[in-house]
């Protein structure tokens, strides 16, 4: 059985949906096909995070589930953070947000200023 995770694809639709692309389906479906094929080893590669190939015994194992993530691959993104320069930037980003909240403020002051009404 082929499990495929594409909790990383596809742009947000409405609330709660995701979109593919066109061409993201047909990678998909190419994806899929490949592995259907016979001699799929040659044509057919897992990717961490996208897709992964259990055999029955796998599966069996691991108590019959059919959730894709007890057998794709995932990377811990957390262990390839720079923190101190992650911080850094978060602190630039906020003091750019401080400033124009400063400056908006302003901005509703003189206006209601004009309006002759003082805040």
């Amino acid at each position: 059985m082929l499990f495929i995770d594409l909790r990383q694809w596809g742009e947000p639709f409405e609330k709660k949906y995701i979109q593919f692309s066109t061409e993201q389906i047909q990678q998909i479906a190419e994806n899929f096909h490949n592995w259907q094929r016979v001699g799929y080893e040659d044509t057919y590669h897992n990717e961490p995070e996208y897709c992964y190939p259990a055999s029955l015994d796998e599966i069996e194992k691991k108590g019959w589930s059919l959730v894709p993530s007890k057998y794709i691959d995932f990377r811990n993104r957390d262990e390839q953070i720079d923190f101190d320069t992650k911080m850094k930037q978060l602190q630039a980003d906020m003091s750019a947000l401080l400033q124009q909240e400063e400056e908006s403020k302003l901005q509703q002051k003189d206006l209601f200023e004009k309006l002759v009404y003082s805040l």
